[in-house]
């Protein structure tokens, strides 16, 4: 009967703690945490190696993150990792210049540069997040149309 006591005392415990942490996330602290998600997720796009790119989508994205552009969607880190080997084979040199994160409720936009050194913002878009689990849970592109 001590053990049911304690164990049920503790698991109140545990839940009154886990309600407490929710509580304290602010919008700043929500804000911040998806930025640095954000930050990774580029260095993802922006690595030229796929074997120094496949060990950093767990920590970054979930399982069945998806990016979803002009041309389809693709989901899961094989696929993401095959879109963005395409993408740097057809763009030798170009890399990602994201801005800051704009945040609301659970999704994040940024707008970005893609270019080569000389000329970094030869193509310009924006990228609406979600986020789930603390993880990158899905990307929609949208390209600037000259």
């Amino acid at each position: 009967m001590k053990t049911i006591i304690a164990t049920s005392a503790l698991l109140l415990a545990s839940l009154a703690h886990a309600q407490e942490v929710r509580t304290m996330s602010t919008p700043a602290q929500e804000a911040a945490i998806a930025q640095k998600l954000i930050d990774r997720h580029f260095e993802i796009w922006n690595e030229t190696d796929a074997a120094r790119r496949l060990p950093k989508y767990p920590a970054v994205d979930t399982a069945d993150f998806f990016v979803a552009d002009y041309a389809g969607k693709d989901t899961g880190y094989a696929n993401v990792d095959r879109k963005i080997g395409e993408l740097q084979k057809k763009n030798a040199g170009f890399r990602f210049t994201p801005e800051p994160i704009t945040w609301n409720h659970g999704v994040g936009r940024v707008t970005w540069g893609y270019g080569p050194k000389d000329k970094p913002n030869q193509i310009r878009g924006e990228d609406i997040f979600t986020i789930e689990g603390g993880k990158l849970a899905s990307a929609r592109v949208f390209i600037d149309k000259h």
